[in-house]
């Protein structure tokens, strides 16, 4: 414990508590000294004058991260991880990126090079140094264990996949003809009024976005324009960004009325959701009124009677939702993995190589192997951060906050 005292009259600034970290044991690998001030604002800003005053500098974004990945502390993995850690706004999120910093992604990745090293190691051994006594390249062994390494890198970029989803919420849609309900779904779902609700057709005039935690699960619920004849232009623009939320949703749930025959334009959401290729699960509204809708007629996939009114049927929507997930593996979040954009294209070049490897088996010359096996070595040390020039880390790190 100790004072910190401005240096220019001698005032008292606070009473402190300054813990160090010797390195290698801090969390940069560095000599490490904090200062545990009192909360207050003003307190705080004082102190940081003193300090700044006296010759230290603020840190700039992501600087203690980058300092703990230069000094081996982290590799690009922990340090995506360790952005989640920070974003983590559900436990799966907070799960997903715990998992990580364990280190299990890495050593997946690292098992991964490794054989890939290998044989590219073999292959210049044979094209170097052709006069000794080297064994001989086996292509169908080689085409064996190449085969499988892509089946790992698949799996691996799928769990990226996955895991990217869960870091940015599941993006489930709520589409269908003016007034199914939609809104009001949206509002009996999240437990609040936030979306405004009208018995006038098309109220919605734009995409509409709420979080809500389903399990451990973050989703990202998108309220939609409904989907008929425009009759005017802003309400095309409304029902053309539907269609456009549908391109990157994980699931749809169109609304029907259940108390009203279909109609031509229930039949027009249910073709675009098909044509979108979506996951869906049809939601049939106002279970609460006669039933008059026969949803099943329109198509295979599991049906979810509710009143957005009386809340019947809600735990079941979300009970479903919950089931594709689980269904798409997403529920097993030790096995997600959280990438960055530059990683996520370094992975997928690494497949490419791999995969042209693998084609061109018996068909090119062993020194081209040898290059799209470097290739993909080099291109999955991007991943790990073992072959990363600068300018990339520039890119990683500046999305942290001032200092982390």
């Amino acid at each position: 414990m100790g004072t910190v005292r401005d240096p220019a009259d001698g005032e008292v600034v606070d009473q402190v508590v300054v813990t160090t970290f010797p390195a290698p044991h801090s969390f940069t690998g560095e000599d490490v000294a904090e200062i545990s001030a009192h909360g207050n604002p003003v307190v705080l800003g004082r102190v940081l004058g003193v300090l700044l005053r006296g010759g230290a500098r603020a840190a700039e974004a992501g600087e203690f991260a980058r300092r703990a990945f230069l000094n081996g502390k982290l590799d690009l993995l922990g340090v995506e991880a360790m952005a989640q850690v920070l974003a983590a706004a559900t436990p799966g999120q907070a799960r997903v990126a715990a998992n990580q910093l364990e280190g299990l992604p890495t050593r997946r990745l690292s098992a991964i090079r490794a054989r890939l090293l290998d044989h590219h190691v073999r292959l210049e051994a044979t094209l170097n140094f052709p006069e000794d006594a080297i064994e001989e390249i086996d292509e169908r062994r080689l085409a064996r264990d190449l085969a499988g390494v892509l089946g790992d890198l698949e799996r691996f970029a799928a769990a990226a996949r996955h895991g990217g989803l869960v870091a940015g919420g599941l993006p489930v849609v709520l589409l269908g003809r003016p007034n199914t309900g939609k809104s009001s779904l949206l509002n009996a779902l999240l437990g609040r009024e936030r979306a405004i609700v009208t018995e006038i057709p098309g109220t919605t005039r734009d995409t509409l976005e709420e979080t809500l935690t389903v399990g451990d699960l973050p989703v990202k619920l998108i309220d939609t324009a409904g989907l008929r004849a425009a009759a005017d232009r802003v309400e095309a623009l409304g029902m053309a960004r539907t269609r456009a939320a549908l391109d990157g949703a994980f699931l749809a749930l169109p609304v029907y009325d259940g108390a009203e025959p279909l109609g031509a334009d229930d039949r027009e959401v249910a073709r675009v959701v098909r044509e979108a290729g979506v996951a869906l699960v049809s939601v049939v509204n106002k279970a609460d009124l006669p039933r008059r809708a026969a949803v099943e007629e329109l198509g295979p996939g599991p049906v979810v009677r509710v009143s957005a009114l009386t809340g019947e049927g809600v735990p079941d929507l979300l009970a479903a939702i919950r089931a594709e997930a689980g269904r798409r593996g997403l529920e097993r979040l030790e096995e997600l993995v959280l990438l960055g954009a530059q990683q996520s294209e370094a992975l997928e070049r690494a497949r490419q190589a791999v995969r042209r490897a693998l084609d061109g088996l018996g068909s090119i010359y062993h020194d081209m192997l040898s290059v799209e096996l470097e290739e993909a070595i080099r291109q999955l040390g991007l991943v790990t951060g073992e072959d990363v020039d600068p300018h990339t880390l520039d890119r990683i790190f500046e999305r942290f906050c001032i200092g982390k």
